[in-house]
């Protein structure tokens, strides 16, 4: 079983981690981990640990985070952030990959392969790999990298930050480096968890709606006992377990499900699951 630490920088209220528009670099980062953690998820015999706060509220300290990479005994660490260089709008572009100044070289090996991937996914100019004293680099005792993206204060590299298509290619770009390095096999069917995959148009109780809340937080506000039933799958039977009060997943996508609204979620683990719609039961963040 090989283990892989996912990080994303920093928490959405950290001072000076925005763009010159006040977009926050969570923002950015987690949809990058989301993606990576939801690909990986595609392997066999992987598992993979998440470091910071998956609502971005709490700014996890990087010790903690450390530590708890190196407490799992992962095989390797990934964290993912976006550049910044002066703060104001300019012309500065690229994608660039750190290992530590002191690095494993296995750490250098997972850097020059995730990083031709995440040059590919990004679109933008090669930075290179590069070296710094990062504590996420440092205070690890597993191969660890650092990604750079692309500048938030870039007009140029912005424009794909604001696109979840390069977001989610830059995750699969993490997981498809990653399995060529540890030579992870893909699922077979027969092995898959029961996930649901793109629905067919011509089913009349299982519908694609389409939503712009995509990598937005949907939190639970009803107040009941048991919590919300969620599910594996687009039904409102067999629920797998309950949504409690004040729970938040992000949000996948959106369907009719039996002609009620379901949204499709992903935990902290990456895994996806459905649950009601309802705004008397849910809100979205």
């Amino acid at each position: 079983m090989v283990k892989i630490a996912i990080d994303a920088g920093h928490g959405i209220n950290t001072p000076g981690k925005r763009t010159p528009a006040d977009e926050r670099e969570w923002s950015f980062n987690t949809k990058v981990a989301n993606a990576a953690i939801k690909y990986l998820n595609e392997y066999q015999d992987v598992t993979v640990i998440r470091l910071d706060d998956s609502t971005g509220k709490t700014d996890v300290p990087l010790r903690d985070r450390t530590n708890k990479a190196n407490r799992e005994k992962a095989d390797a660490l990934v964290s993912c952030h976006h550049n910044a260089n002066t703060g104001k709008w300019g012309n500065w572009t690229g994608t660039e990959t750190y290992t530590h100044t002191k690095a494993f070289s296995e750490s250098e090996v997972i850097a020059k392969i995730v990083h031709k991937h995440i040059v590919k996914a990004y679109g933008l100019s090669n930075r290179g790999l590069k070296k710094a004293n990062f504590h996420m680099l440092r205070e690890t005792n597993m191969p660890s990298i650092l990604i750079e993206g692309g500048f938030m204060d870039s007009r140029i590299d912005i424009k794909k930050m604001r696109d979840t298509k390069v977001l989610d290619a830059a995750g699969k770009a993490v997981a498809t480096g990653l399995a060529e390095h540890f030579k992870l096999k893909k699922k077979t069917q027969s092995n898959k968890p029961s996930k649901p995959s793109k629905p067919s148009s011509n089913k009349k109780d299982f519908e694609w709606v389409g939503t712009d809340l995509k990598g937005r937080r949907v939190e639970s506000i009803y107040k009941g006992k048991e919590g919300l039933n969620f599910y594996d799958g687009p039904r409102w039977d067999n629920p797998s377990g309950t949504f409690k009060y004040g729970e938040g997943w992000i949000v996948d996508n959106l369907y009719r499900v039996n002609g009620s609204l379901m949204y499709r979620v992903q935990n902290s683990k990456g895994d996806l699951y459905w649950i009601t719609a309802a705004s008397k039961y849910v809100k979205v963040k």
